[in-house]
């Protein structure tokens, strides 16, 4: 019996290791809601008058000028175990874009549980995989994929239960 239980307790704390810091703590749940800014790549026409030196006289130029865009919004997460989701506002979604599954929320990959941050990621499309880290200190996220960012502070919600 005895060459049994030293067999067993290494696997036990091999596994134990092999974990990623924190995730058992996960099993429980937990729901993010996180208010903040964000910023999106968008276009506008444009109408300008430019001076001409070589006619000496002013020239209107027509064009369409691309921009980051900036807008408040807000965005949740839940994580259980060892898997999460990400619901994003329609301006966070690019026109092209992979199935989600259903009202607005994206399967989260690469989900790593610490004990000072979170961080993972989701696909949006072929080319687009955003990243996001939330630091379990100050409760802040940032996400930064391609052509958008945001920024802002969570805050745990306790799912069916009211806020006040």
């Amino acid at each position: 019996m005895k060459p049994t239980a030293y067999l067993v307790r290494p696997l036990v704390v091999a596994f134990a290791l092999s974990c990623p810091v924190g995730a058992m703590a996960a099993e429980d749940g937990l729901n993010l809601i996180c208010f903040g800014q964000g910023e999106v790549m968008g276009s506008r026409s444009t109408n300008e008058l430019v001076w001409d030196s070589d006619s000496k006289s002013y020239r209107r130029r027509d064009g369409i000028r691309t921009e980051m865009q900036g807008f408040d919004t807000a965005v949740t997460i839940q994580i259980h175990g060892w898997e999460g989701r990400i619901r994003l506002p329609k301006k966070l979604v690019p026109p092209l874009h992979g199935a989600n599954e259903g009202d607005g929320w994206w399967t989260l990959t690469d989900v790593r549980m610490a004990p000072d941050e979170i961080s993972g990621g989701y696909k949006l499309n072929g080319l687009n995989h955003p990243k996001f880290r939330i630091d379990r200190t100050t409760g802040m996220i940032v996400i930064k994929g391609f052509g958008q960012d945001f920024t802002g502070r969570c805050d745990a919600v306790d799912e069916g239960q009211k806020r006040f």
